[in-house]
């Protein structure tokens, strides 16, 4: 014979077990969604409730040339080639230049390291610090 009070016990009792199952339950399914890659495009409650995704699911990044993205350059069209290009002279007078500046370089470094270094002065010796000495 179950009596009222039995009766409501179990009713919490099984209310307990919904709530811990979904305590339980809720983390697993929002992380197995965060392994989705969906989910970087509408978010992990996206992912859970199957939200259509914003990209493209175009398997090819070229798309067709319609005028409607204004903002990305438009790369059927190619600049005209500069003109302000140095010549292989000038270019060979710049690297010949550079070459004179290495072997200046390094002539001035053989020159300052051949300069003599004087002795240290010798450490002195450690003093003689007693409590009562004058």
């Amino acid at each position: 014979m179950v009596t009222g009070r039995q009766e409501v016990g179990r009713g919490i009792a099984a209310v307990g077990r919904v709530f811990g199952s979904l305590i339980f339950v809720m983390p697993m399914v929002f992380g197995l969604t965060a392994c989705s890659d969906r989910a970087l495009d509408t978010g992990l409650l996206g992912a859970v409730t199957g939200q259509p995704s914003p990209v493209s699911d175009n398997t090819s990044p070229i798309r067709n040339m319609t005028g409607e993205r204004t903002e990305y350059p438009n790369l059927g069209t190619v600049p005209p080639r500069p003109t302000d290009l140095s010549t292989e002279a000038e270019r060979r007078q710049a690297m010949d230049r550079l070459a004179q500046d290495r072997a200046a370089s390094r002539r001035t470094k053989e020159q300052t390291e051949a300069i003599p270094v004087p002795e240290p002065l010798p450490v002195p010796p450690k003093p003689d610090l007693r409590p009562g000495r004058g």
